[in-house]
């Protein structure tokens, strides 16, 4: 179950490829798009250039729409998958109509097969909207969702014998939905730059600036009584000392990065590969690292898993004895942002010592300090240096990054260094989070 990433498809393939209708389901008497890649829309105030620039980078994407909901999403459709601009998703007005439930495992027969939905904290799983052609597919797909934990709502047919799940019919549930989230195209319009535009205003204004400029000059001094005047010595301007950055003015965007960490770890836990065993997890925001080590399979068995999953994006490299094996996922697109502190040094440990108190949470944290730039070598301090004040905290729980997110955003000038996950099936606290806080 890869993620929606775009550099995993082929460049060779083209709009031109034979149309397929393997992405539509008809549901009464209207046709539903299914099988869109999902992507969470990490910024909100521009959303055409990250989804024209997602586009730009999959050369058989040419539709897109755009989701509404706690953490914007858009999905991207593919007319040779027989998707068309103005058809409804059927993964956002499921997801719409079941509002009230912010996890939801579901799976519904329909004529063209059985079609496999996970939303999980409120965002469509990426590529988990999915058609099957077969129950026995859409079966084991949906067992390896069962393999998380918490879910708010499962929907699977009463034959399956799925605990606590219900049978609901889809076609009641599309009657309910409220969101008309369609694929669109990107009209020609909004493929025009706004910078060439401000850029050939501008010009004009220049323009229209110099000829004032030389027709005034012309009329107050005529060329029989302009005299040369002595030019005046060039005055070298004061460069000014830039101000050097604060450390929390580029921290990794903490929603991009959380998503990221648990999107992939879950990926890589359903990864079956028969004979081998995945380790722990460990992402910073530049990317993931993890392992594996065989009891009994093969070498190529790693490698045809990592193919059959179309995880492509996975760097594996293999130990000299064959016996393991390790992994790295790059994360090139988490954004860096500014995160002020604006709580106090004396009120930030009050909070976090009441925090710990009221909830029992297994919270650790101390305070420390940093010198920017640091000591010269000589021990004496650089004109310029800097002390910041920060709580260096870790957390060791069971809960999902996304479970945790209401505590990290409690506090700006928050910055998350490192998540670790212990996939084992008898670790009771999976999940291990470090950071820091700054003190204003």
């Amino acid at each position: 179950m890869a993620e929606g990433t775009y550099d995993n498809i082929p460049n060779e393939l083209s709009a031109e490829m034979p149309m397929t209708q393997d992405g539509t389901i008809t549901i009464g008497r209207r046709q539903y798009a299914v099988g869109l890649l999902w992507q969470p829309l990490q910024n909100s105030d521009d959303p055409m250039n990250e989804i024209r620039e997602a586009i730009d980078n999959d050369a058989t994407s040419d539709l897109y729409c755009l989701r509404p909901a706690s953490t914007y999403q858009y999905g991207l459709g593919k007319k040779i998958k027989g998707h068309r601009a103005g058809e409804p998703s059927a993964a956002a007005a499921v997801a719409s109509a079941l509002n009230d439930y912010t996890s939801i495992a579901a799976v519904f027969p329909v004529q063209e097969g059985w079609w496999l939905l996970g939303v999980r904290n409120d965002l469509i799983l990426s590529e988990e909207d999915v058609l099957y052609k077969t129950e026995q597919e859409a079966h084991d797909a949906f067992y390896q969702l069962m393999g998380m934990p918490d879910w708010h709502l499962k929907i699977a047919p009463a034959s399956w014998g799925i605990d606590k799940a219900q049978e609901l019919s889809l076609d009641n549930l599309l009657k309910k939905n409220v969101s008309r989230v369609v694929l669109e195209e990107i009209g020609s319009n909004q493929k025009t730059p706004i910078l060439f535009i401000i850029a050939i205003v501008l010009i004009i204004i220049v323009i229209a600036a110099l000829y004032f400029v030389i027709n005034l000059w012309s009329t107050i001094f005529p060329d029989d009584k302009i005299e040369a005047q002595p030019i005046p010595e060039a005055i070298q301007p004061v460069e000014p000392v830039p101000e050097k950055p604060k450390p929390w003015e580029k921290i990794p965007k903490l929603d991009s990065f959380l998503f990221k960490c648990w999107n992939n770890s879950y990926q890589l836990t359903n990864l079956t590969i028969p004979g081998w065993q995945v380790g722990g997890m460990t992402c910073t925001y530049t990317g993931l690292t993890t392992s594996w080590s065989k009891s009994w399979g093969r070498i190529a068995w790693l490698k045809a898993a990592i193919n059959e999953y179309k995880m492509s994006r996975v760097n594996v490299q293999l130990n000299q004895d064959g016996a393991s094996a390790s992994g790295q996922i790059v994360f090139s697109d988490i954004p860096l942002i500014a995160s002020v502190p604006v709580i106090e040094d004396q009120k930030l440990w009050e909070e976090l010592t009441d925090i710990k108190q009221a909830t029992n949470m297994p919270l650790s944290f101390s305070r420390q300090t940093m010198l920017d730039p640091p000591d010269n070598p000589d021990g004496s301090k650089p004109a310029n240096q800097q002390e910041y004040a920060f709580y260096q905290f870790s957390i060791t729980t069971p809960y999902t990054p996304f479970e945790l997110r209401t505590f990290f955003e409690k506090f700006p000038g928050l910055e998350l260094t490192t998540i670790n996950f212990n996939p084992a099936p008898d670790a009771q606290d999976k999940w291990k989070y470090e950071g820091r806080i700054y003190a204003k």
